[in-house]
C-alpha cells in the first residue's frame, strides 16, 4: 500500500479543552451541595434508596421522603423502577439517585422519568460511577459529558459536577489488592494523582505564556481547566446537581 494514501487515525476534528469540559461549575475533591439544606421542607424521592439512610436526614429538616426500590423487603415505601416511576408529573422537588444510574439498563428512559416527575426548578442529585469496573449488574458508567447530554435532551441543566476525590487508578488497585486493606493507601494515591495533574497544569501555564503568547489571565484559566478536565477524565465517579 502506498504510504502516501494510507489512512491515518488522526480524527476529523481537533477538540479544545472547552469542547471536552462540561458547561457547568466544576469542583475537584469538594462537595457541590449541602444535602440537608437542599432537602429542607422539600418533597424528596430517593430512587434506589437501599436501606433508607437518607430518610432520617430528610425528615429531620421537615422534608417528605419517598423511597423507591424494584424489590420487596427493603426500607423503601414504593416498589417501582427508575424507568417507569409510579408518580404523577411534577410531583417532587428533589430526586436522589446515589450509585444507581449505572445499574439501570435504559439510562435514557430513567433520565426522562426524572425530568417528568421533577417540578420546574427542582433538582436531580446524586452520584454515578464512571471509571469503576463492572460491579453487581452495572450497565452505563456515565462520563461527565453523558450526564450533560442526557440532561440537555430532557430540558434540564447540569449545573454542578464534582470529581477527583478518587480515581480509576486507585480504585482498580484496591480491587486487585483485595482482601488486603487498601483504604489509606488509596487516599494517598488519589492525592498523588491530583498533585500530578496540578503540577502538569502549572507547567502548561508557562507553555501557554511562552509558546502561545497567552496573557497571564488566559494562561491561568486554561491551565486550571486542564487540571479540572484531567481529574474528571480519570475520576472513579461523579457527584452531580442537575436542575429542571
Amino acid at each position: 500500500m502506498d504510504s502516501n494514501n494510507s489512512i491515518k487515525a488522526e480524527g476529523v476534528r481537533k477538540l479544545t479543552l472547552a469542547n471536552q469540559a462540561p458547561n457547568c461549575e466544576i469542583k475537584i475533591n469538594k462537595p457541590i451541595y449541602d444535602f440537608k439544606e437542599l432537602v429542607r421542607n422539600k418533597n424528596v424521592v430517593d430512587i434506589g434508596c437501599g436501606y433508607g439512610n437518607n430518610r432520617p436526614i430528610v425528615e429531620s429538616v421537615g422534608g417528605q421522603w419517598t423511597g423507591v426500590e424494584p424489590f420487596e423487603g427493603g426500607a423503601h415505601t414504593i416498589v417501582g423502577d427508575a424507568e417507569n416511576l409510579p408518580f404523577e408529573n411534577e410531583s417532587f422537588d428533589v430526586v436522589v439517585m446515589n450509585a444507581v444510574l449505572e445499574h439501570i439498563p435504559d439510562v435514557g428512559k430513567a433520565f426522562s422519568e426524572v425530568a417528568r416527575v421533577l417540578k420546574p426548578g427542582g433538582v436531580f442529585i446524586g452520584y454515578v460511577a464512571y471509571m469503576e469496573c463492572f460491579h453487581e449488574i452495572s450497565y452505563s458508567h456515565l462520563s461527565f459529558k453523558a450526564l450533560e447530554h442526557y440532561s440537555t435532551i430532557n430540558n434540564m441543566k447540569l449545573e454542578k459536577i464534582s470529581g477527583g476525590h478518587a480515581f480509576g487508578i486507585d480504585y482498580h488497585l484496591q480491587v486487585l489488592a483485595y482482601p488486603i486493606p487498601f483504604k489509606y493507601t488509596r487516599k494517598i494515591i488519589a492525592s498523588l494523582i491530583r498533585f500530578t495533574f496540578r503540577t502538569k497544569s502549572r507547567i502548561a501555564y508557562f507553555g501557554l505564556r511562552i509558546t502561545r503568547g497567552k496573557t497571564h489571565k488566559e494562561a491561568k484559566e486554561m491551565a486550571f481547566l486542564y487540571y479540572q478536565v484531567e481529574c474528571l477524565r480519570q475520576s472513579v465517579g461523579f457527584t452531580h446537581l442537575i436542575r429542571k
